[in-house]
């Protein structure tokens, strides 16, 4: 016979093994805090940059009335 003949034992073994490699539910939980820490760090840097570029065109934006006023 065929030396390489998997039987059901041996798939089952296969799969158990699959599994203890699997992530946990508490691996998962952990990656999420970390991941939307980083949403969090990515979103603060965004705002922080769109409030500057607004205050600059604010102050474009007070150059040209007063140089439209003289």
């Amino acid at each position: 016979m065929d030396k390489n003949i998997t039987t059901i034992e041996g798939l089952a073994e296969m799969i158990n093994e699959g599994f203890k490699s699997t992530a946990s539910k508490e691996d998962i939980k952990e990656l999420r805090t970390e991941m939307q820490a980083g949403f969090d760090r990515i979103e603060h840097l965004l705002l922080a940059e769109q409030k500057r570029e607004i205050e600059d065109l604010k102050t474009r934006m007070k150059r040209l009335e007063d140089a439209l006023a003289v």
